[in-house]
């Protein structure tokens, strides 16, 4: 009787371990395929990026984004609204309007304040952030990195201060995005564009 026990437990214990090693396995599959098959864009929609969602896909940028390696230095909703209302502008939408009616060179400032945010190949890590100095734009233009006395920073040609990078970076297959708490500006928007 004591064997059949025994043989019993030592099955009860390998299915155990086949059970744990299967949920382990079905784990550590889906969290390889969000880290492989996720798009930038659907990262974006789900993780407080709904304004620049919006302003990619109204300047036709998604793709861009979605097909390339990019580094994306991403503003969150709160600092839309903020730049907004810090320009006199009703809200996000209202700039963005703005913008996009706003001629500079040959595309529109939207469209050279969003290409400013992004570099064509992915830096991972502060410390890569940190070497790079500076980091050459989708638009032509760079942005620096570094530390200051607030902690990790990228700042843009325009920007009077630095903005801050407020978290650690959001990271997939192609693609690294950092939030940001100041939106990058490659110019210097006019001060009546909201009036």
């Amino acid at each position: 009787m004591k064997s059949l026990y025994r043989v019993l437990a030592a099955r009860q214990r390998v299915l155990a371990g086949a059970v744990t090693v299967l949920l382990m396995l079905m784990m550590s599959t889906s969290a390889h395929a969000w880290r492989y098959y996720t798009k930038l864009s659907d990262v974006l929609d789900s993780n407080g990026f709904g304004t620049l969602k919006f302003a990619l896909d109204t300047t036709n940028l998604t793709s861009v984004l979605d097909e390339n390696r990019v580094t994306l230095f991403a503003p969150t909703d709160d600092v839309f609204e903020a730049t907004a209302a810090a320009l006199g502008c009703s809200d996000a939408l209202d700039l963005a309007t703005r913008l996009i009616n706003l001629q500079v060179g040959d595309t529109d400032a939207l469209t050279a304040i969003l290409t400013y945010h992004a570099t064509l190949y992915t830096v991972r890590g502060k410390s890569r952030l940190l070497r790079a100095g500076s980091l050459h734009t989708v638009n032509g233009g760079s942005i620096q990195t570094g530390v200051n006395q607030g902690g990790l920073f990228v700042q843009g040609d325009a920007n009077a201060t630095a903005s801050q990078i407020t978290v650690d970076g959001i990271s997939g297959y192609r693609w690294v995005v950092y939030p940001i708490n100041q939106i990058l500006l490659p110019i210097a928007p006019p001060a009546d564009l909201c009036s």
